[in-house]
């Protein structure tokens, strides 16, 4: 759904850079004040994060060059490794004996709402109306399992936790309102033939096609 409203609409940028801002600012925290794996895990997902802000705001136009291309895909590759080897080092028993389990469940469930994007920005417009449905519903149980988290984290004293993830998830929210706002604009795949508006591809479904 777009922010119809002029002014909204002219102060959402704003609004939203300010919450990348704090964000920036708890990756630094999570440096000084928790583990390093932490640190490094709140920095590969704040890089991601902004790859995500790019891609999704450019849905409907190609890559300007191989060298933007690349770029956004070599970041997204050292993003992803430094987060799945987080994930690995929540899941150890040591890490797990001293912190508890919520930190692996937290980034499993990150993981899998970023797959979804990932389906979003590879695949623009290119799914049924059941799809979409059955897409955004399994994010939506998602994003209610990281509230959860939040609250747990809350629950055990941990503060900054919680206020690094209701950040993380207001900033990702910003994410999916770029790709709603793109996807309104678009039929589904299985609408009549008289529906507007074309399917317009993204730039990584560009790429694939050789626009790129």
């Amino acid at each position: 759904m777009a922010v119809a409203h002029p002014v909204l609409r002219r102060a959402f940028p704003y609004f939203k850079w300010t919450v990348f801002g704090l964000l920036g600012i708890n990756v630094v925290l999570f440096f000084t004040e928790q583990t390093l794996v932490e640190g490094l895990d709140s920095l590969a997902w704040l890089t991601l994060l902004l790859l995500f802000e790019w891609e999704t705001s450019q849905l409907d136009k190609p890559y300007v060059s191989r060298w933007e291309k690349w770029s956004i895909h070599a970041g997204r590759i050292l993003a992803y490794g430094l987060i799945l080897q987080s994930a690995v080092e929540y899941g150890a028993a040591d890490y797990i004996a001293e912190h508890g389990a919520v930190d692996l469940w937290n980034a499993l469930t990150w993981i899998g709402i970023v797959l979804l994007l990932e389906y979003d920005i590879y695949f623009p417009g290119e799914y049924a109306r059941w799809e979409w449905y059955l897409r955004n519903g399994a994010k939506l149980v998602l994003y209610g399992a990281l509230f959860v988290f939040a609250l747990l984290w809350g629950l055990e004293g941990r503060w900054l936790n919680t206020y690094d993830a209701l950040l993380w998830i207001l900033c990702f929210f910003t994410i999916e309102f770029n790709v709603l706002e793109f996807e309104e604009e678009i039929p589904y795949s299985d609408a009549a033939d008289g529906d507007p508006a074309p399917v317009a591809a993204s730039p990584a479904a560009g790429q694939a096609s050789g626009e790129v």
